[in-house]
């Protein structure tokens, strides 16, 4: 996923993002919440937008209101790259790795 030149500042992760950030990490235990409704238990690596901040322009959202805890939950890297392709209109292949056992556990984006 490309962000082009701009830093994160500039696209708008500044300090208080970064304290919504472990706010959102420490209530959802560090967890991918896409990984939990499927079942599965899986450790998150990012904090996600449900609604996409692209999205949540269009609505003419405030920051305040992208921003929020409630708009906000922890994602693995797995699942958040199917999601970001998902929203960008792309398709991405999943395939299935497996788990300690040999059966499939976490779905993963190829």
């Amino acid at each position: 996923m490309a962000w082009g030149k701009k830093s994160r500042h500039e696209r708008g992760y500044d300090y208080a993002w970064v304290k919504v950030r472990e706010q959102v990490m420490e209530r959802d235990y560090g967890l991918c919440q896409t990984c939990k409704r499927a079942g599965r238990t899986t450790l998150a690596y990012a904090v996600d937008h449900i609604v996409s901040k692209a999205k949540a322009t269009v609505l003419r959202w405030t920051r305040a209101k992208m921003d929020h805890p409630s708009n906000l939950e922890a994602i693995c890297k797995p699942c958040h790259e199917v999601k970001t392709e998902g929203e960008q209109g792309k398709k991405k292949r999943v395939r299935k790795v497996p788990g300690p056992d040999g059966w499939p556990s976490c779905p993963q984006a190829l």
